[in-house]
């Protein structure tokens, strides 16, 4: 009987792999859930050689079953291929996922505190997911005090290091270290990153009001955030100052000597 279940979920990835047509992907989904047992997984290893097979076509909906016994099970490894081949994340199983990844883990009282590396990766590769970000915030009600500030301070962490990257590589003047700094791994990009942000803070307001180091990070962020609009908005201004200079005829002066023009460059900042 095991055989035949092996058999037969190959059979139905080959041709989600062939056709990719929905009611395969379905047909796969029944052969997965016939594996999932009370207490194990059957063909766990199978069934994550054809999630990578499938990676980017399966939306968490379709093995939900999976991911949550796989949690249960606390079989991190699965859980980890699941969140990142899956196509989309549905809310609720990004929150469970979040859960999973932090219990366990405690809030220091540290500025210079940092979640494990492994744990920060995993946290990339979720967030890095587009997300309805209304029914996100309804699902993060669910977090814990503690958990609450773990991503927040996650978040906060990578604010700074967005903000550090973007002016390492204006700075960047060797075109191979240029390179270098391209080769990214995956993870939120700001934008991303203060959405979550706003997700959060309007998910536990509760929190917030009852924890001083909630708002400390809070505050920080914001802070962070206003500092770069205002070097953007200060540039913006010099900039539009500069253009009016040099259509401005009384200023186009040769100099005395004939040897030059005076002019103004204008840098831009990427």
């Amino acid at each position: 009987m095991k055989m035949q279940i092996a058999e037969e979920l190959k059979s139905a990835c080959t041709k989600v792999v062939e056709t990719r047509n929905t009611s395969c992907l379905y047909k796969f989904k029944e052969h997965v859930e016939k594996c999932v047992q009370e207490k194990k997984i059957e063909n766990r290893d199978l069934i994550i050689e054809c999630v990578l097979k499938l990676s980017g076509l399966i939306p968490s909906k379709l093995l939900g079953q999976l991911l949550s016994k796989a949690i249960y099970l606390k079989d991190s490894e699965l859980c980890f291929i699941l969140i990142e081949n899956f196509q989309l994340i549905d809310e609720v199983h990004a929150v469970d996922f979040i859960k999973f990844l932090l219990s366990g883990i405690e809030f220091k009282e540290d500025e210079f505190s940092k979640l494990p590396l492994d744990i920060e990766h995993k946290l990339d590769i979720l967030f890095e997911k587009k997300f309805d970000y209304h029914l996100l915030s309804a699902e993060l009600k669910r977090l814990s005090s503690n958990e609450f500030i773990l991503c927040l301070q996650y978040l906060q962490n990578n604010v700074k290091k967005a903000f550090q990257e973007n002016l390492q590589n204006n700075q960047e003047t060797n075109e191979i270290e240029k390179m270098e700094t391209n080769q990214k791994t995956i993870s939120p990009n700001i934008l991303q990153i203060t959405d979550l942000f706003s997700c959060f803070v309007d998910a536990h307001f509760t929190h917030i009001t009852l924890s001083s180091k909630s708002q400390e990070i809070i505050a920080d962020v914001l802070q962070l955030i206003e500092n770069q609009l205002d070097i953007f908005f200060d540039l913006i201004s010099i900039d539009s100052l500069i253009k009016e200079i040099k259509q401005n005829k009384d200023f186009q002066i040769k100099n005395t000597n004939h040897i030059s023009d005076y002019f103004i460059e204008v840098l831009k900042i990427e």
